[in-house]
């Protein structure tokens, strides 16, 4: 009853400060901060600011401020003015009194925020230290701040060591600052660690999450703190818009869903190029929902506690004002009415915040809020807000419904899910009317997250044996004239014998849908688009999809899989890509690579390796190594791996890990096309054509007293070991080891390297050891490494040497053969060389722009004659030539001005000569 008692008397002095404050214009912070860092969420469907002062949406880099949270991409709707978190305590004096205070990360009345850049430890310091910047995944991860968490012993957990979605971005921000605050506002004593997720995958790439993990820095408990996002929205036109709640409803076709508020368009029409940010299309709705909010002594999460809306003429601005409106009051009555804001029944210019509390923080506590971020359809064009809520039901808000319970799921799942690969990097290298797509194979060497954290763990719930670790397909690249309406450019894929049509009976006139095509054409790296016009902008994403298998149904133990479903995902499609094809300056001298063979075979090498640039300006004066490795066992005899590193010569950096594709070998070969990732600008094709061999060996030189026209050189290679066949000319040693003869076999052509001993058999396990040599008898089995009377051959890498013409043992001819002996084989190259063991080197020498010779200046004027209105000018007021074939340098004569043109199309304007 005290405590009752207590809050019911700071809840009365609290309506009379707030009635005495009421309408009062919010004093800003004091002039010169700065904003001391801001990053752009741009990975999916929405493009939105944020900075590390607790503010994001609002977009300082236009005017004064502008709406900067905007949906669908690339589109540039606005939805979010601005928006931040709320934070509000009771806290307690020296003098016993209480202070009711709030900390606002944005404050819809002024666009400012009361937080500072950097930890309530280093607040007297300043902020403005690189290590308070916002940092994102992948490119600045995992996050390095300062040493506050060691000083001050935070939980490591607050600082991440590891990214979960696509793009992460994580910073620290307090409100220590006390000239931030509006008077007679002061600090709590609070930091904020933020962190953002957000993913592209069809499912989620209309949400982003935001975690507020709030904790007391302070030495006084906090009391009766409540929690809040706050929103200025603008659904376009700012004037109409209206507020809602799914506070805990069903929707048909959904089911239940909680914690739910949102804002739409009043009349749901917007005009497009007007005073708002508006591109085109029906608006829909922006929403929070609460994922997940402090717990009340019980454990239990207290969830969306108040929704609350308000207008401009009476945005709560004293912080008495702000802190009962979060508790669920009106605060210029006194009335508690947590979900009043809910009926919205006028349009207007509305904020709104939704909160969670009270609950008791004590020094070091650490609370966190949870919040998604969505944007979803609601309603037709020109359809009133009314009109969508038939009978009062709620069934037009179906697809927020679905996306809110989507991302439920995601956040219940741990943030993991089965998901598709990452997007490769993605360069564009603009030409003469045309364009090239050059991308890397990160999502072939990257393995499956949800694999990694949770299908393969057995002590994990979503345990899955069938679920593989590397599960990449293919590519698909997508163009697109205006960012939004994309069609299929390509599509490459493994050659695995995995062909399929996804989904089955797709549409490849739906660019945007997930239809795939596996055709076992290969990979590649780049691809060229010709079908361009110089001077207009286009985008281009590559995405990559997958092939894996999820367990349906398990045995009575649930210890082995018995069913299983094939999984196809695809990441997404996104317009951060573009570029406008030009035409190259005449003085250009381009790069150069070349491609020498260190180690393998001159003639009748079955690879070739050729040698292109793909992206000029990151060609650099280095040589590099590309190393083949051996081959690779697949479970077949026919078709081994082809395996290869690439390593930078001058630093030993290695630019590409093993990789490699597989070969199948046929009785006059096939010839395939691999290409090696992407490195120093730089594209490797590599064309292999290797035939069945039809014999080992052509010649065979002896030293020593054996009769070498004894050998017999027309054993047939044994299929078996077709796959290890090389092709090489080998040396072999022999040596008396102890009374005993054996030998060391060097592969002569790839720079003299040991072949090693290995039992190879032609059954059984034995052709999984044909990568290698031994002694066997003339059945070709009981392999070796002694020699012995009984032995009638030697076995090479896939091919047979016989010691006697009848392929009969040696017998009474091991005599002749001691040690020091050497041996010279040739290698049977008629259907080619293997690549294996070869060694190639990539010289790479980077373009310049010639500056010593002289040129007739082929400047042209476009257009000519000259067009009154044409598509590069601006507005008939902006009246320009465009002129092209330009150099890297010019004088204009009549001018005597010197332009900078490094290669880019010129305009001048006409008006201002």
């Amino acid at each position: 009853m005290r405590k009752q008692l207590f809050a019911f008397g700071c809840l009365l002095l609290l309506f009379a400060l707030a009635g005495s404050l009421f309408a009062r214009s919010a004093t800003l912070p004091p002039a010169g901060r700065r904003i001391y860092d801001m990053k752009w969420l741009n990975i999916n469907r929405w493009t939105c600011p944020f900075y590390n002062d607790g503010r994001y949406a609002i977009d300082i880099t236009r005017g004064t401020g502008e709406a900067g949270g905007c949906w669908p991409a690339p589109k540039k709707n606005a939805y979010i003015f601005g928006a931040g978190l709320w934070f509000g305590s009771l806290k307690p004096r020296g003098d016993g009194k209480v202070d009711t205070l709030v900390t606002f990360g944005y404050n819809p009345n002024s666009g400012g925020t009361e937080m500072t850049p950097t930890s309530f430890l280093h607040a007297p310091s300043g902020a403005g230290a690189t290590e308070d910047r916002i940092f994102v995944y992948p490119s600045d991860w995992p996050p390095r701040p300062r040493d506050y968490f060691v000083t001050e012993g935070v939980p490591d957990s607050l600082v991440p060591t590891e990214a979960f979605s696509l793009q992460d971005m994580w910073c620290v921000y307090s409100d220590g600052a006390p000239e931030n605050h509006i008077s007679p506002g002061k600090p709590q004593g609070i930091d904020i660690y933020q962190t953002i997720y957000a993913w592209n995958y069809p499912s989620n790439q209309d949400v982003f999450f935001i975690i507020y993990t709030v904790r007391n820095a302070g030495t006084d408990t906090l009391k009766r703190c409540f929690i809040g996002a706050v929103c200025d929205p603008d659904v376009g036109d700012a004037s109409d818009d209206m507020v809602g709640t799914l506070l805990d409803d069903s929707v048909p076709g959904v089911g239940w869903v909680r914690n739910v508020g949102f804002v739409g368009d009043n009349d749901n029409r917007e005009t497009q190029g007007g005073r708002w940010l508006w591109e085109g299309g029906t608006p829909g709705v922006f929403a929070y929902k609460f994922l997940e909010s402090p717990r009340d002594p019980e454990g239990s999460q207290l969830g969306m506690k108040a929704f609350k809306k308000f207008t401009i003429d009476i945005d709560p601005v004293t912080d008495p004002a702000q802190y009962l409106t979060m508790a669920g009051f009106d605060y210029r009555t006194g009335v508690y009415a947590p979900y009043d804001s809910a009926l919205d029944i006028a349009p207007g210019d509305k904020r709104f915040v939704q909160c969670s509390g009270p609950f008791d923080m004590a020094p070091g506590q650490v609370e966190r809020l949870i919040v998604a971020c969505i944007g979803a359809p609601f309603g037709g064009e020109g359809q009133p807000w009314a009109d969508r809520f038939p009978n009062g039901g709620k069934d037009s808000l179906v697809h927020l419904a679905r996306t809110a319970n989507a991302a439920q799921f995601i956040y219940d799942q741990g943030w993991l899910l089965p998901g598709p690969p990452p997007s490769p990097n993605l360069t564009l290298v603009p030409g003469d009317n045309q364009v090239r797509i050059v991308w890397d194979n990160l999502p072939e060497r990257t393995p499956d997250r949800y694999w990694e954290k949770v299908a393969s763990d057995p002590q994990s719930p979503g345990y899955d044996p069938k679920y593989m670790a590397y599960d990449f397909q293919g590519y698909i690249v997508y163009k697109s004239k205006n960012g939004a309406d994309w069609q299929v450019l390509g599509q490459c894929d493994l050659v695995d014998s995995i062909k399929f049509s996804y989904p089955p009976g797709g549409d490849s006139a739906i660019a945007d849908s997930l239809w795939l095509q596996a055709t076992d054409n290969g990979i590649y790296y780049t691809l060229v688009d010709k079908k361009v016009t110089n001077g207009f902008t286009y985008y281009y994403c590559v995405a990559a999809y997958d092939w894996n298998y999820v367990t349906t149904e398990w045995d009575s133990l649930h210890q082995n899989p018995i069913a299983w479903d094939t999984l196809i995902l695809r990441s997404g499609i996104v317009s951060n890509n573009y570029t406008v094809p030009r035409w190259d300056a005449p003085n250009s001298v381009s790069p150069v690579a070349e491609v020498k063979t260190v180690h393998g075979a001159k003639e009748g090498n079955a690879l070739a390796c050729t040698a292109s640039v793909v992206v000029p300006w990151l060609v650099t004066p280095d040589t590099f190594e590309l190393r083949f490795l051996p081959p690779g066992w697949t479970g077949s005899f026919t078709k081994p791996r082809v395996s290869y590193t690439v390593t930078n010569r001058r630093t030993g950096e290695m630019v590409v890990d093993t990789t490699g594709f597989d070969y199948t070998i046929t009785g006059s070969g096939t010839k395939t096309a691999s290409y090696v990732p992407i490195f120093n600008g730089e594209q490797i094709k590599l064309t292999l054509k290797q035939a069945a061999p039809t014999r080992a060996f052509t010649a065979a030189q002896v030293s020593g007293s054996y009769p070498g026209d004894s050998l017999r050189l027309t054993a047939s290679p044994p299929q078996q070991g077709w796959w290890a066949y090389r092709g090489s000319d080998y040396r072999i040693v022999w040596t008396n080891m102890g009374g005993y003869l054996t030998a060391k076999v060097y592969d002569v052509t790839n720079g003299g390297i040991e072949v090693p001993y290995s039992a190879f058999g032609t059954s059984g396990s034995g052709p999984q050891r044909a990568d290698g040599w031994c002694f066997v008898n003339k059945l070709f089995q009981r392999p070796s490494d002694t020699l012995k009377a009984s032995h009638a051959h030697i076995y090479v890498c896939g091919g047979f040497l016989g010691f006697r013409l009848s392929g009969d043992s040696l017998a009474s001819l091991i005599s002749a053969i001691s040690d020091g002996d050497t041996w010279l084989l040739t290698g049977d190259r008629s259907g080619g060389a293997a690549p294996y063991y070869n060694v190639y080197d990539v010289i790479s020498t980077p373009g310049f722009n010639d500056t010593a010779t002289n040129r007739v200046l082929n400047v042209k004027v476009v257009p000519n004659p000259y067009i009154v209105f044409i598509a590069w000018e601006a507005t008939t007021e902006q009246r320009r030539i465009k002129f092209t074939h330009l150099p890297a340098q010019v004088i204009d004569g009549g001018l005597a001005q010197r332009q900078q043109l490094y290669s880019r199309p010129a305009f001048f304007n006409l008006t201002s000569y």
